[in-house]
């Protein structure tokens, strides 16, 4: 047993300091994320709007009526609907270094959001689920140790797949108010719940050694507080045009979180899954989230066009992953940048063909990335379209949207990413809890 857990210590203290030794790509796989995701506690997960969804923006300054906005609570206070939406996405990563290639793909649950209007176009509250991180990968390594200190004997070589899953999510409750006619605000309440795990399996070049696979999983939880304010103003250069303006905070959110390490081993001819006791300083740890600054700008050039530019802030640099030193070091403050457009043709009083009764949306974002690993910034370049159909029956709607991004670089023994995909939100906008009238 003291055998075991000392492998299983020596492969703790060599695999988890970043990119160590060699490293390789996978062949295909199913349902796996981004490489990057693998570094810290999982790669940001920008949730968007569904109404901004096909410009690859989080809908901060862009406020519909026929779907909800998960990004600014101020919005909440606007609706005089019952709005709900759920979304989901399908991601394909297509990954390449100076060595080979590889093909990754994850479907995965996008957003919750449902917005009761307590006091319609005054005061509404939401309740959603989204995710913050996700880190879904699967990583090669090759490394060595000696397999006794102090010893001229050869080092036993070994390969270690490391397969990662989970992130941080967010239940989120919160509450907008119109403070006057073209002013509201907002804030919202976050419960952060932390899911990490890594299944680790090594083997090695000396037969002596078999085979081990091991866990590791840290759980946490914590909450945050993010505040949100919106401003409009009609007919600033005509008669048909509006400029809005939004803009939300969310403090820096720290959780106290705890990990295990574990394997199966046979003992007695029975498998028997073994705890390894690590010290409480090991064991214990700080996972913090940086605080977030999104701002943007949305110009309604009429009715039926929509110009929106966002900025988006978030201090990496003063993040922690107390679990892997090496890894928080790659941490680096990240600023995304995205404009995009949209066009209304339904709105008009007559009816056109098919192709009327659709919104279209185009837009594109660049990405400075959270990381720096081997001096070179893990930035990303997004384009993204949209089509969305709205009921000309009730305020209800679907939207489609399509993302194209270039992700990292081959140099410095990284990834480059192509990634492709598409994500499709249901939203329900209704009247709800309202007395039928008869005529």
């Amino acid at each position: 047993m003291k055998y075991f857990v000392s492998i299983i210590t020596i492969l703790l203290s060599v695999s988890i300091n970043g990119v160590a030794g060699a490293q390789s790509l996978d062949e295909d796989l199913a349902n796996s994320g981004s490489f990057y995701s693998g570094f810290g506690f999982g790669s940001p997960s920008d949730i968007n709007s569904p109404n901004t969804m096909g410009m690859g923006l989080s809908g901060v300054s862009t406020y519909s009526g026929s779907s909800a906005s998960i990004s600014n609570p101020a919005q909440w206070g606007l609706s005089g609907f019952t709005q709900g939406s759920v979304a989901v996405g399908l991601l394909n990563y297509n990954a390449r270094d100076q060595f080979e290639s590889s093909s990754k793909a994850k479907f995965a649950f996008e957003q919750f959001q449902l917005v009761l209007p307590v006091m319609r176009n005054k005061l509404g509250v939401s309740l959603s689920f989204s995710p913050v991180t996700r880190s879904d990968f699967q990583r090669i390594t090759e490394d060595s140790f000696a397999p006794v200190d102090g010893i001229q004997l050869d080092d036993i070589d070994y390969i270690t797949n490391t397969q990662g899953s989970g992130g941080i999510n967010k239940f989120e409750f919160g509450a907008g108010y119109r403070l006057f006619n073209n002013v509201a605000v907002g804030y919202s309440m976050g419960a952060y719940l932390l899911t990490q795990n890594q299944q680790v399996t090594a083997s090695f070049s000396d037969l002596t050694y078999r085979s081990i696979t091991y866990d590791r999983d840290i759980e946490g939880y914590s909450f945050s507080h993010k505040f949100g304010i919106f401003a409009n103003k009609n007919s600033l250069f005509g008669s048909e045009d509006q400029i809005a303006l939004g803009a939300t905070i969310r403090l820096p959110v720290s959780i106290d979180a705890e990990r295990s390490v574990s394997a199966f081993r046979s003992i007695n001819n029975q498998r028997t899954l073994v705890e390894l006791e690590e010290s409480e300083a090991a064991r214990n740890g700080t996972v913090k989230l940086p605080m977030e600054i999104n701002t943007g700008l949305t110009y309604n050039l009429n009715r039926f066009v929509v110009l929106t530019s966002e900025m988006l802030l978030q201090s990496w640099s003063d993040s922690e992953y107390s679990y892997n030193q090496t890894q928080e070091a790659y941490f680096k403050d990240r600023l995304k940048a995205g404009f995009g457009v949209q066009y209304h043709p339904y709105r008009t009083e007559q009816r056109g063909g098919f192709f009327s009764n659709f919104k279209y949306s185009l837009g594109s974002s660049y990405d400075t990335g959270h990381l720096n690993i081997n001096g070179e910034d893990i930035n990303t370049l997004n384009l993204n379209a949209g089509i969305g159909f709205i009921s000309r029956q009730s305020s209800s709607s679907i939207d489609l949207s399509f993302q194209y991004g270039i992700r990292g670089t081959e140099s410095a023994s990284l990834v480059k990413e192509n990634i492709w995909g598409f994500k499709l939100s249901l939203n329900l906008a209704e009247y709800m809890f309202v007395r039928p009238k008869f005529q």
